[in-house]
């Protein structure tokens, strides 16, 4: 690994974390009304659900699982870290954020725990810090309660898989309370099913007809055992609509919606004057809001005295933490209607949020706000500080950040209006791998660059980016048209606009198969001169090591290991303090590919643990795609344990698309599944990454999946299947002349492509492929299966007994023994073709295809000592 990154690691801005807000109340419990319910029998339920540790609460919304989980902490009366959460903190760095800066105001004075959550790097591994963090704290003197208010917002799936195992790493003193308007999740129910988390439901909340009498009674209302009975049924035990009749003092039939919506009018709403109403409509745009945020919406300066006077006085306003307040949802729904009765401006209200935001640095909440609005008129500055402005830290991460915005359902006039908001839509489908919605907001974008060209001339750098990586036309072809774009632009950012956004390789390792696949300049002399002379004025320093570096790394799929290592030291050589991390990840990582391809095992284990070193600390982003890539290297050998190791990470999950950001993790999980014998599932996963790699041109992500699917369908018997799925990919490789990424699968692709040979010389094959082209890589792949015994070795091995005859055993045993076919067939009273022959028997016996997988499996199978 060479090179050393300068100044702090890449990754998200992060804010000043200062001792104020760690050591304020802000994770402390919300606030119980003055008077509430005791609900007796739903505490005594969390109290027993709590013996287990994890206690989760799932009922549909005002069924009082906030109030209960409150009245049960005031029961235990034991310190408690309480994160209300919303539909913004489905993002794995913001989440982490929030759990880690909760758990530390536990322990405010410990360093350690302070350093971690600092760490400008948090939001680049954000699970792996929080369970550094976790792993910092002190023992506790106490019990301690942790609880996750509405975490039904939380649908991100590394989140999902990931959280179980970071809270049951936390002190035993800590009981973690989940509340949630959905049932138990898959994680939670595995959780569940073991043995060590509880879950209550809707039933377990809802009020007894003696609880409501009781509730009743506590407000100075009597009720007689008919009225109890026919508020039990007209509320059906549902919380919020006991309490809205208990307040309304009238007893009387409805569904609870409307007897909350009842009382509300009635009783409260009729009864308020006209400034704190105003002041309820105008702070109901927002989801949370402290006094702040309130005062900039409502115009009033009293606006914390107002909020604290609310929460003490009613159940639907919320004191979430410290002085931030959110509205009970049925509440806000019903503000958002009277505001819509009252022809409130939300649209005005919603601008006066983002400017807010925008002033005080938040980028991504101003566009939020601006995008809620509904106005797309003067959206341009508040698009163009999130786009260049905000940098969240891996691009995975980005994506996911895009995901809350909502950009499908932005509406199609909106981008009549504000024409850049294009470019946020086409990155997003194409960093989430949504290919039409990708096209067509690049085909509007190019009709509207001479309007976008009015606006900010960012953005028309900006759409050169974009029309770099539209798949439909070769990039070559691009640099030509390069001045269809250029022109627009009055002045380039002198550092290279490229290097100002999160990530010119998408994060991905392979330089040439990351944001685009640039396989099209292997076919044309002088196209990294072409480039440049066009694109290069974006990517600014970076230039100087991706120019060798494109080219080498063609030399590698041709398996042309000399030029390969000769292109990549001169990548190094023009490595630069300015150059991003990202740079230095893709070079290191071929540099080792090109090492060990060559069987350099000691160098390539130098350049590996080098490479680890820097991305731990510089880079941690890069974590998951370093573990695809050392994993890849074991799933060669079908590891097992590396294959289940693999699946366990809580980034691994199961994905509806495939992701551009995630496409290389996506074949470590085909292979850890074809490692395990999921055929199934592999095979799923694998006509996914074929249908991604075809839609978004992308010929060597077609050729791997194609290898490996040959693997697949040759490992399971569908033989004919095997060698014309093989036959594909090699007819999309053969015109750059890449052949490696096929002949890597070794062992477990080599019959398949004895067979297509086998085809090939048959005098009615027809097709385009070339039989040197195909030799090259039956040789190459031959080669890989003396050294590895490929990732499909398991499949279907421990099915079928293996049988070997007694002169098989024999001179398998004297081959464990080290001795050669000459010496057995001394020992053996044989000739040294007859010994041969044995072997030969013996090896496809096994499945194997070195004499060291024949002995082993031979051993393991107890057919020899």
């Amino acid at each position: 690994m060479r090179g050393k990154a300068h100044g702090e690691p890449e990754g998200a801005k992060e804010p000043d974390v200062s001792a104020d807000l760690l050591l304020s109340e802000k994770f402390a419990p919300a606030s119980l009304p003055d008077v509430c319910a005791p609900r007796l029998r739903v505490v005594d339920a969390i109290n027993r659900a709590a013996r287990i540790r994890f206690v989760y609460i799932g009922a549909p919304a005002g069924s009082g699982k906030t109030v209960s989980a409150l009245l049960w902490l005031r029961k235990v009366r034991q310190p408690a870290v309480w994160i209300g959460l919303d539909r913004y903190d489905d993002v794995p760095s913001v989440f982490y954020k929030q759990l880690a800066t909760g758990l530390y105001s536990v322990q405010p004075g410990n360093e350690a725990m302070r350093a971690v959550l600092e760490d400008p790097a948090f939001s680049s591994s954000p699970v792996e810090h929080a369970i550094s963090l976790v792993s910092e704290m002190r023992p506790l003197d106490k019990r301690h309660v942790l609880v996750f208010d509405d975490m039904h917002f939380i649908n991100n799936r590394e989140i999902a898989k990931s959280l179980s195992d970071v809270l049951r790493r936390l002190p035993g003193a800590f009981t973690v309370l989940l509340l949630s308007r959905a049932d138990l999740t898959e994680e939670w129910r595995a959780v569940s099913a073991a043995g060590k988390l509880a879950a209550l439901g809707a039933e377990d909340l809802r009020f007894g007809e003696d609880e409501i009498r009781e509730y009743f009674e506590a407000l100075g209302l009597v009720l007689t055992p008919d009225e109890t009975r026919l508020v039990h049924a007209a509320t059906d035990g549902w919380a919020i609509g006991v309490a809205a009749l208990s307040k309304s003092g009238q007893v009387k039939a409805g569904s609870s919606r409307f007897l909350f919506e009842s009382y509300f009018d009635e009783q409260v709403w009729s009864t308020w004057d006209d400034d704190l109403r105003a002041f309820c409509l105008a702070t109901s745009v927002a989801g949370e809001f402290d006094p702040e945020l309130a005062a900039v919406l409502s115009g009033r300066g009293d606006a914390g005295e107002v909020m604290d006077q609310l929460a003490r006085t009613n159940t639907f306003l919320t004191r979430l933490h410290g002085d931030t307040f959110r509205y009970h949802h049925l509440f806000r729904d019903y503000l958002v209607r009277k505001s819509e009765d009252a022809g409130v401006d939300r649209t005005a209200l919603c601008k006066r949020a983002a400017e807010h935001f925008r002033k005080k640095r938040d980028y991504m909440r101003a566009l939020r706000f601006w995008l809620e609005s509904g106005d797309f008129s003067g959206m341009d500055t508040y698009l163009l500080l999130f786009l260049f402005e905000s940098n969240p830290g891996s691009v995975a991460d980005y994506a996911d950040f895009l995901r809350t915005l909502d950009i499908e359902k932005i509406p199609d006039g909106a981008y009549r209006v504000c024409p850049p908001l294009h470019i946020l839509a086409l990155w997003y489908a194409y960093l989430t791998g949504r290919c039409e919605m990708f096209e067509r907001h690049m085909d509007e974008l190019y009709r509207a660059l001479p309007r976008i060209a009015l606006f900010d001339s960012r953005f028309v750098e900006s759409s050169i980016l974009s029309y770099s990586i539209d798949h439909r036309t070769s990039v070559l072809d691009k640099a030509r048209k390069f001045s269809k774009f250029s022109r627009f632009v009055k002045r380039f950012t002198p550092k290279g606009l490229a290097t100002t956004l999160t990530s010119f390789t998408h994060n991905l390792p392979y330089p040439h198969r990351s944001n685009l696949d640039y396989s099209c300049i292997a076919l044309e002399e002088g196209g990294m001169d072409l480039l440049g002379r066009t694109f290069s004025v974006l990517l600014g320093a970076e230039w100087g090591y991706i120019y060798p570096l494109i080219p080498a790394c063609f030399a590698y799929e041709r398996d042309d290991m000399e030029t390969a290592l000769a292109g990549i030291e001169d990548a190094w050589r023009a490595v630069v303090p300015e150059n991003r991390d990202d740079g230095r990840i893709c070079i290191a990582v071929m540099h080792h590919a090109a090492l060990w391809q060559q069987n350099r095992d000691a160098e390539a284990a130098a350049e590996l643990a080098a490479f680890r070193a820097f991305v731990e600390v510089q880079a941690p982003y890069f974590l998951p795609n370093l573990k695809a890539y050392e994993t890849k290297l074991a799933l060669f050998d079908a590891d097992a344990k590396a294959a289940r190791s693999w699946l366990d990470e809580y980034f691994v999950t199961e994905v509806d698309r495939i992701e551009l950001v995630r496409v290389f993790q996506h074949f470590t999980t085909v292979r850890a599944r074809l490692a395990l014998g999921q055929t199934d599932d592999a095979e799923r996963l694998l006509d996914d990454l074929l249908e991604f790699g075809r839609a978004f041109n992308r010929p060597l992500d077609r050729g791997e999946a194609g290898a490996l699917k040959a693997a697949l369908l040759w490992a399971t018997g569908r033989k004919g299947e095997a060698v014309d799925v093989l036959a594909t990919a090699l007819e999309e490789l053969a015109p750059y002349g890449f052949y490696r990424v096929v002949a890597d699968e070794g062992a477990s692709v080599e019959p398949v492509l004895k067979s297509l040979a086998a085809r090939m010389v048959r005098a009615d094959y027809e097709g385009p492929l070339e039989r040197a082209f195909v030799q090259e890589a039956l040789l190459a792949a031959h080669d890989r299966a003396g050294r590895f015994r490929g990732v499909t070795a398991n499949l279907g091995a421990s099915d079928k007994p293996v049988k070997l005859s007694r002169q098989q055993k024999l001179v398998l045993e004297l081959l464990a023994q080290g001795l050669r076919a000459p010496e057995i067939a001394e020992r053996a009273g044989l000739s040294v073709p007859t010994v041969k022959s044995h072997l030969s028997a013996a090896y496809r016996k096994l499945d194997a295809h070195t004499a060291e997988d024949a002995v082993l499996r031979a051993r393991k199978l107890g057919l020899i000592g």
